[in-house]
């Protein structure tokens, strides 16, 4: 959380922040004031400030700001959202942006309100188109520099966008909880005789959030997919129609090319091996698969889950990943 206020020739700042985090060593490079956040202590607790002519900002910050902050800046406090408010409300909009595939999405500027989350009156709106071959680490620097931009111009022009705050129409809200490890997990074992290779690649991107990687079982072996990618040629997606049975995969051009559901096609750059370091596609199908034109990879949730039986296919039989 950062309390910016305009003075002669800039701002003052002061941050609210966690020990060691990026903002923490930002500050102390260059000797802006910080409170390190404690759950059991108020932001500036210990401390008699007067916050007359003060804005509260925060961003990404992940807790509850005390009413009593939040009343004592002089100039309101307000909130930076990575969405187009009022859809993912909530503390995980980015993941459930790459999730859903959504092609666009925003940064919000909005009142922060006592005890409530994303709900504030929406100051600016920016919309911003999501680039279709970012990765998940890729987008959070992307986000954090249109959020960077988008608060620069802001406070440029901070009284005309209060004057024109406009309220959320929550009827068409939609949450963006933050989503557990156990979700995570599950999320991490994907089906592509079940799901769609876009499905696959939105599962990839999202967990690249979090440093994780989709996991799959070939020929008892599990491996991590690190790098993959969407296929649109036409003679390739042809190949895959008429030539391999969901979960099979042939080498095309140095990518694996795996035949996922409604006949979808995903290339496979790069996985890993247990214990071994990342592999190019083409290294893996020189080391293991150059004796024979196809192969079977399935990645499978657990039987239970879905209620499909565990088939032998082309010869290699196909299990569940069940420890990630």
């Amino acid at each position: 959380a950062v309390v910016s206020t305009q003075s002669t020739g800039g701002y003052n700042l002061i941050s609210v922040t966690k020990p060691n985090s990026p903002v923490h060593r930002y500050c102390e490079r260059h000797q802006i004031p910080v409170d390190l956040f404690n759950k059991s202590v108020l932001p500036f607790g210990r401390k008699k400030r007067d916050f007359a002519g003060y804005l509260g900002i925060v961003a990404s910050f992940g807790h509850m700001i005390p009413s009593k902050v939040i009343r004592s800046m002089e100039l309101g406090f307000v909130n930076i959202h990575p969405s187009l408010l009022p859809k993912y409300q909530g503390a995980a909009p980015l993941p459930h942006t790459l999730l859903n595939g959504d092609t666009e999405y925003g940064i919000t500027v909005l009142e922060a309100l006592p005890r409530s989350f994303d709900r504030g009156k929406i100051l600016r709106q920016t919309r911003i188109s999501v680039p279709a071959s970012i990765s998940g680490s890729e987008f959070w620097d992307y986000t954090a520099q249109n959020m960077a931009e988008n608060t620069g111009e802001f406070l440029e022009r901070y009284e005309e966008h209060v004057a024109c705050a406009k309220p959320q129409d929550h009827s068409s809200a939609s949450p963006a909880p933050r989503i557990s490890k156990e979700q995570l997990r599950f999320l991490s074992r994907v089906c592509p005789h079940v799901q769609t290779a876009e499905q696959i690649y939105n599962i990839v991107r999202c967990l690249d959030l979090y440093n994780m990687s989709v996991v799959c079982s070939w020929q008892d072996r599990t491996l991590k997919l690190k790098s993959v990618t969407l296929i649109s040629d036409p003679h390739v997606r042809e190949l895959a129609r008429t030539r391999l049975r969901s979960g099979q995969f042939v080498l095309w051009e140095g990518i694996l090319v795996v035949k996922c559901a409604e006949d979808t096609v995903l290339g496979i750059e790069s996985m890993v091996l247990p214990f071994k370091p990342v592999i190019t596609a083409q290294q893996f199908y020189k080391d293991h698969c150059n004796n024979r034109v196809e192969k079977v990879l399935r990645m499978v949730y657990s039987p239970s889950e879905w209620g499909f039986t565990i088939n032998n296919v082309a010869g290699s039989y196909l299990y569940s990943v069940e420890n990630v």
